[in-house]
């Protein structure tokens, strides 16, 4: 994309609420966040006949340049539009397969929105690489000799289930590598046992005797061949990025004699600080994405590579004909320091979303999470100007369906091994029975209008009750909704068994008591409605609350009366004992610094016991009613409002008189 200026910008007014999910795989709908009107589109035919709508955001600061979307129709390859490789006999046909967010789920499936449908039990690492398989072959049918590139955008372990996660991923890194995955980028779980851990399992290093379980001290350590580039991390001492990765690397490309080149640029977020324990941050500085992208397409270009493609994993999302995301205020301010950048592909990740379009001359897309879906984009280089030809480059994201829905894709066998014998391995914990169910139905991670769900509201329930259990008295337990990862399945006969608890929390995050005031609690959980933050939401036992709209764009929605759990109103100036994950403390403005007053345990190990008690007691697991947030009228928060303080004063004078 070299030299190239954006031209014909359509007059329009908008604001983006961008995603950048904290933490969290929930699907949450672009019509759910505060989207300023008016917003222009045109609608018109794209070269692959996907739709395109056109929609151009302008900033108070300066024009931007336009954002595209697509919509895919089709579920594989075979069926779609593509460039015609006749019109590019000179070119070199290149085909870029990109998946991101697996997280160690190698084995789970599950629901995924791509394009216009949803697909059930989506997902499984070996029909994933069955696909990618597919996806290439389609390819070099039609480009014989024509070359494939396997990339990923980051958080391709961490937040595991139990099946990658009691092996240390490394059972995923063997996916990997038989998939043929050359080049990625770093997400913020990397980050989650320390750069040395990834580092170690990336290279296939063994670990410290007696470090891990026997069976990871047993499973066979193998290099995963994954070139790790990250251009905007780098060490505090010297400011290179660390572990002998490259901030950019260049892939040398040849078709019927021809040559050419093309470069891959990786980005983390910079919301890392938010994202990860800071002692796993400390040596290290993260950067501006825009800059770091614009300085290393710069250094590419000045050596003559013209066709360049970024890793990223920032959060980006299509839905109902808008494309919205960090990835999209990163690419315009690109456009804005680096108007003739020459990034012709952006592969995002973070949110856990569908993507597909584009930002001025950059095609933008991101495939779910969960091994449920990945990017295909195919486009032909001129040998001679080194960069894509124009209008050559489209781009799809498919989804890896069930075999049920989808016959005809086989799963790798290869992958298909490694998931067998990671299953054998860890087969005797994951498939202990650890609780009954009062009905043989999923406690699911379903959101209602309040951004309540039951799995969530039953894993702080457990928190505050494996703490009253160990005689810790606490007032809350409260934990972000990205900390409770996936459904609580139940097996046909009501069991539920360990690796369903371990999906439910697999951070092994320490969960411990804090104190706080009432006002850092009201302050938390006000976080929520700020506009700007995206889908971030908590869940909450031990305390209920009240809120309610107001006119103020920022914070569209507060807190109203937050009230305790013998229905008294919080005092703000009160201190409370809060149950939440180191996690949460270390990461959060509101709760930052507060004091450590108990050790309750490891988050995984607290829910599985939390089902065992239950379950021995006599008492049937079931889905918590939602109660716990409760939106009101701006009169009736009014009144609430009153009715509280009066009870403050109250309460106030009456403590008053018995102190005198």
């Amino acid at each position: 994309m070299r030299s190239r200026h954006v031209n014909g910008i359509i007059t329009s007014l908008a604001a983006s609420a961008l995603m950048g999910l904290f933490l969290t795989s929930v699907q949450v709908k672009a019509d759910t966040q505060q989207v300023q009107q008016p917003v222009a589109q045109t609608t018109q035919q794209n070269a692959d006949s996907t739709k395109q709508s056109s929609t151009t955001v302008y900033t108070e600061s300066s024009k931007e340049v336009p954002v595209v979307s697509y919509t895919d129709h089709q579920s594989k390859p075979n069926n779609d539009h593509w460039s015609n490789p006749a019109k590019y006999k000179d070119a070199i046909p290149v085909q870029i397969l990109g998946i991101n967010d697996v997280h160690g789920n190698i084995d789970t499936t599950g629901k995924t929105w791509i394009g216009y449908r949803s697909y059930q039990n989506a997902g499984n690492a070996a029909r994933l690489a069955g696909y990618l398989n597919n996806a290439e072959s389609d390819f070099k049918k039609k480009n014989p000799n024509g070359t494939t590139i396997r990339v990923e955008a980051g958080d391709i372990v961490g937040a595991s289930p139990a099946t990658s996660s009691l092996l240390q991923d490394e059972p995923t890194m063997h996916a990997l590598k038989q998939m043929h995955i050359e080049i990625g980028t770093l997400g913020n779980h990397e980050f989650d046992e320390g750069l040395d851990e990834f580092d170690r399992v990336l290279e296939g290093k063994a670990p410290k005797k007696g470090q891990f379980n026997q069976e990871e001290q047993d499973y066979p350590h193998e290099n995963s061949s994954i070139q790790i580039v990250v251009s905007n991390l780098v060490r505090k001492s010297d400011g290179k990025v660390p572990f002998g990765w490259k901030p950019y690397i260049i892939k040398e490309l040849e078709y019927n004699g021809k040559k050419s080149k093309i470069g891959f640029i990786g980005i983390d977020t910079t919301d890392l600080p938010k994202l990860t324990f800071a002692k796993n941050l400390k040596d290290y500085e993260v950067l501006d994405e825009a800059e770091s992208i614009a300085k290393y397409d710069k250094i590419l270009q000045d050596q003559g590579v013209h066709a360049i493609v970024v890793l990223a994993h920032t959060g980006v999302e299509t839905y109902k004909g808008q494309t919205q995301g960090d990835a999209v205020k990163i690419l315009q301010k690109l456009y804005r320091i680096d108007p003739d950048n020459s990034v012709d592909l952006y592969i995002a990740a973070h949110s856990h979303q569908y993507a597909n379009g584009g930002v001025g001359n950059t095609k933008l897309v991101q495939a779910a999470s969960f091994s449920k879906a990945y990017d295909d984009a195919i486009g032909y280089i001129d040998p001679s100007t080194n960069d894509f030809v124009k209008g050559s480059l489209i781009t799809h994201v498919y989804p890896v369906m069930s075999a049920t829905d989808d016959k005809e894709i086989q799963p790798d066998p290869a992958v298909e091994q490694v998931i067998k014998d990671a299953e054998q391995r860890t087969s005797k914990i994951t498939n202990s029975v650890i609780g009954k169910a009062a009905a043989a139905k999923d406690i699911t991670k379903d959101l209602n209008s309040d951004t309540e769900n039951a799995i969530g509201d039953l894993v702080v329930d457990a928190q505050m009750a494996e703490a009253k259990r160990e005689g810790i008295v606490a007032d809350i337990a409260i934990t972000n909704g990205g900390g409770v990862r996936s459904d609580l399945k139940v097996e046909k006969d009501g069991s539920i068994k360990w690796q369903s608890a371990q999906s439910v929390q697999p951070f092994s995050n320490q969960i411990q008591v804090f104190e706080a005031t009432g006002k850092q609690l009201y302050d938390l959980l006000n976080s929520q409605y700020d506009s700007s933050n995206g889908s971030r939401y908590y869940l909450l036992s031990g305390m209920h609350y009240v809120y309610t709209t107001q006119n103020d764009k920022a914070f569209p929605k507060k807190v109203a009366v937050l009230y305790d759990g013998n229905n008294h109103p919080v005092d703000p100036n009160k201190v409370y004992r809060v149950i939440t994950s180191n996690y949460l403390v270390d990461s959060t403005s509101q709760l930052k610094g507060a004091k450590k007053v108990a050790d309750i345990g490891v988050d995984t190990d607290i829910f599985v016991n939390y089902l065992k008690h239950q379950t021995e007691e006599g008492n049937l697991i079931t889905a918590p009613i939602l109660s716990r947030k409760k939106a009101v009228t701006p009169e009736e928060a009014k009144q609430l409002i009153k009715e509280a303080q009066d009870e403050l004063n109250k309460m106030s004078h009456s403590s008053s008189e018995d102190n005198e």
